[in-house]
């Protein structure tokens, strides 16, 4: 089976190298999720893929640029006449912090209105879940703590791809990409020590460290981007597609 992924957003919260935000879809016969819808994710899904395929969102952690397109797409789809579920998997307090997003930017939608379709949400945790015809899985990652940082999991048949949402280096990457085809992996820094998110040296520096086959960089900030060309590794832009 062939598994397709489309980066729709690579971009970090500042849309450097003016990327739109985290967004990156997954889709196989019968399998279709997004990883993380983050804030300007609409138009770039519109342009990449037809937004009512999507029948499932696996979302890293709540932060604007990986889930704050969410609103965005549920209310598109009301008015595009969807009808299929929407299910919607991330962590705890996801739910709580979609009802504070809807009810800041669309009071009037999200009070007065009912869907045209169901839309599902629940916690993802180390317990292979099943969401958008893929087995997935959410494990901690070293971030801003508020904001519930996880590293995904996704299983499709003999075919595992890792994510590693934002995150500094720390042991739990190491057991986040564990036995990947694919690690799709923060570089939001070329070479800068910063708490919340791993440096492409610093990746460079434990890559041995990491079980697994395949490293796409993504996430990537002006640091990164600028040095572009020193990378070792391969790296996504907004529309890069991968097959595996």
């Amino acid at each position: 089976m062939t598994v397709r992924l489309t980066f729709v957003g690579s971009g970090n919260a500042f849309a450097d190298g003016a990327r739109s935000h985290a967004c990156i879809h997954v889709s196989a016969p019968g399998v279709s999720l997004l990883l993380d819808c983050g804030g300007s994710s609409l138009p770039a899904i519109k342009r990449e893929i037809d937004p009512e395929a999507v029948d499932a969102i696996a979302v890293s952690h709540l932060h604007g640029d990986h889930f704050g397109g969410i609103p965005y797409l549920v209310i598109e789809q009301h008015y595009a006449g969807r009808t299929a579920p929407l299910a919607i998997g991330g962590p705890r307090a996801l739910p709580e912090r979609l009802r504070a997003a809807e009810a800041a930017l669309y009071p009037d939608f999200f009070r007065k209105t009912k869907l045209g379709f169901a839309v599902r949400e629940f916690a993802l945790g180390a317990r292979e879940t099943e969401l958008g015809g893929a087995l997935v899985s959410a494990l901690p990652v070293r971030h801003v703590p508020e904001s519930d940082p996880h590293g995904l999991r996704v299983r499709i048949g003999p075919t595992l791809i890792a994510y590693s949402g934002d995150a500094a280096w720390s042991d739990d990457l190491v057991r986040v990409a564990k036995g990947a085809d694919l690690f799709i992996c923060d570089a939001t820094y070329f070479d800068r020590e910063e708490p919340s998110h791993i440096s492409y040296r610093a990746l460079m520096a434990h890559r041995d460290e990491l079980d697994c086959g395949r490293i796409v960089l993504t996430h990537l900030g002006a640091e990164t981007i600028a040095r572009i060309g020193e990378l070792e590794l391969e790296h996504a832009v907004d529309g890069t597609t991968l097959e595996i």
